[in-house]
């Protein structure tokens, strides 16, 4: 192995992620939310993102995912169940745990903001050449296979 090599790796993947983050927090997000809705912010949007992508979750469960507070995520879900977004019930077995999932006005908000965001992301992505995007993809797999290791 090359260890000169595999500090340039290392070094890559602590900072593309924050880089690509950003960027889409302030390419993507922000700017496709607010032309959206005002009232959706991009915490908003992950947690119905995460919805859409699981059925329903524990509200403690998304508190862990995403490292906000108990109280953040309780203003969060209010403010989703007064746009119509979610619903909220409590566990049967346990009343103290409460389920969020999304409806379907809050689906079609998701797949809306969804499609835009790919949309923004093709206008992008179209200045690379067709050499590179097959880099580009073949990279991501091997990124993909090592997120995948500790899974």
């Amino acid at each position: 192995m090359d260890n000169q090599q595999i500090t340039r790796i290392e070094e890559m993947l602590m900072a593309i992620p924050t880089k690509m983050c950003r960027n889409m927090e302030q390419r993507f997000v922000n700017y496709i939310l607010k032309d959206i809705s005002k009232e959706i912010a991009k915490h908003h949007f992950m947690i119905l993102k995460m919805l859409q992508e699981k059925e329903k979750f524990y509200v403690t469960e998304i508190v862990q995912m995403l490292g906000i507070t108990k109280s953040q995520m309780t203003a969060s879900v209010d403010k989703l169940l007064q746009l119509g977004y979610v619903e909220r019930w409590a566990d049967t077995k346990d009343r103290r745990k409460i389920f969020i999932s999304l409806t379907k006005e809050g689906s079609l908000i998701t797949e809306k903001i969804n499609t835009r965001i790919k949309e923004r992301f093709h206008k992008d992505i179209d200045v690379l050449s067709q050499n590179e995007l097959d880099e580009l993809e073949k990279g991501l797999k091997v990124l993909n296979k090592l997120c995948m290791i500790n899974e």
